[in-house]
């Protein structure tokens, strides 16, 4: 028995409720430290072998659920089979899933530090042999040191864009950079929303992920400043969670004029990329994004994109392929709490209203903008883009899987 599962079994035994109710932090930190001391054991990293084992919030509708189901998918797109692996409701306890030693070989977890100590609990630490990955997104010049540190938690951390892998410098193993990848022949296929007015806009965020980080409230300013109030010019900002900050709700709506309208909702995502395949721009006056994973699906379906300058995007956005807004570096201010200290960008409002308005009355730049950018994620962000960018091992272990599978 191991250490782990006796401390479990004492736990469900041999203590009443009420003290495992005010035992639980101490706990926790007890929990914690183990999972770190055993993920850090040998492991089997370089003998290891089975199948590709891709573990996730596959349930989720948030970006690192997403990254988990592109990821699982490219790798079926060119012939290897892969295993998924659901842990969403994965919490840091003392009840394991495996009873028995597991080899793959490759775990990759889409999974930030904080959740990917609850997984490794969850499943064992001790049981998961072979080489583990990591796929870790942060939005801030630089991650938390607590991150850094836990990158010994795996053998490799990838990283979607190279803003975030400079953020994770210095990390306890080395750092990749591995963009999303993108199926362009399934944006091909998405039925635009119904038109509302002669010229939409759209702006998709979740509260979660912090307002002031995404700052919907600039893509008002902004849409306002080059609009007005005009009805043939209508604004939706799409997003979910806005119950849990029903005043920061609140003050949005109440800043929205008539032709924006904000949507407070939860909806099959095919219903979010209808609504960015209708719209003339997506707008991302963002601060600050890991990747922006939405930005580059609308290129993708050749919405033309209106986006900060800054961080993540420009790993797949240019001059030529989107409308570029500057900024200036301010300090981190959010209300929400998600993030704190270091800087981050201010868009320029006036800058993106005068974009917005020679968007609006040339359509010919609206065709060019959805060329290049589809041409732009079919260079940086295919498949073939996105495999090249792996580790030797991985790239090896998912050619095999292909060939096993081909013959059977």
């Amino acid at each position: 028995m191991t250490v782990l599962s006796a401390a479990r079994r004492v736990w469900r035994t041999a203590l009443p409720e009420p003290v495992r109710r005010l035992a639980a932090p101490a706990l926790n930190v007890a929990l914690e430290s183990y999972v770190r001391s055993a993920a850090r054991k040998p492991h089997g990293a370089e003998t290891a072998e089975g199948p590709i084992k891709v573990v996730g919030y596959f349930a989720g509708s948030h970006g690192i659920a997403a990254s988990a189901r592109l990821a699982a998918r490219a790798f079926e797109a060119l012939g290897a089979p892969v295993e998924r692996i659901d842990v969403t409701q994965a919490k840091l306890g003392w009840e394991g899933r495996l009873t028995e030693p597991v080899s793959a070989a490759a775990w990759i977890f889409h999974l930030n530090p904080p959740e990917l100590l609850a997984a490794m609990a969850c499943l064992g630490p001790r049981r998961l042999l072979g080489p583990r990955y990591g796929y870790w997104a942060w939005e801030l010049p630089r991650a938390p040191v607590r991150w850094r540190r836990d990158a010994a938690l795996v053998d490799e951390v990838w990283a979607p864009s190279r803003y975030t892998a400079d953020a994770l410098a210095g990390a306890a193993a080395p750092v990749r950079v591995v963009p999303h990848p993108l199926f362009l022949e399934d944006y091909a296929k998405v039925a635009p929303a119904p038109r509302r007015a002669p010229f939409q806009g759209v702006s998709v965020f979740d509260f979660n992920s912090s307002l002031a980080r995404k700052n919907p409230q600039g893509a008002i300013l902004a849409w306002v400043r080059a609009f007005g109030s005009d009805p043939d010019c209508e604004l939706t900002l799409k997003t979910q969670n806005g119950g849990a900050f029903p005043d920061a709700l609140a003050v949005l709506r109440a800043s929205a004029p008539p032709n924006v309208r904000v949507l407070d909702e939860v909806w099959p995502y095919g219903e979010v990329q209808s609504l960015i395949a209708g719209a003339d721009v997506l707008v991302s006056l963002h601060r600050a994004e890991g990747f922006g994973l939405t930005p580059a699906e609308a290129m993708a379906m050749g919405t033309p994109v209106l986006a900060t300058a800054w961080s993540g995007v420009l790993e797949f956005m240019d001059e030529t392929s989107g409308l570029l807004v500057p900024f200036q570096p301010i300090p981190v201010a959010d209300p929400q709490g998600v993030y704190h200290g270091q800087s981050w960008a201010e868009p320029d409002i006036e800058a993106a209203a005068q974009a917005l308005i020679r968007l609006r009355s040339d359509p010919a730049l609206r065709r060019r903008l959805a060329e290049a950018g589809r041409a732009r994620v079919a260079e940086r962000l295919s498949p073939q883009a996105w495999f090249a960018t792996l580790p030797t091992p991985v790239k090896a272990a998912a050619l095999a899987a292909a060939r096993g599978a081909a013959k059977s």
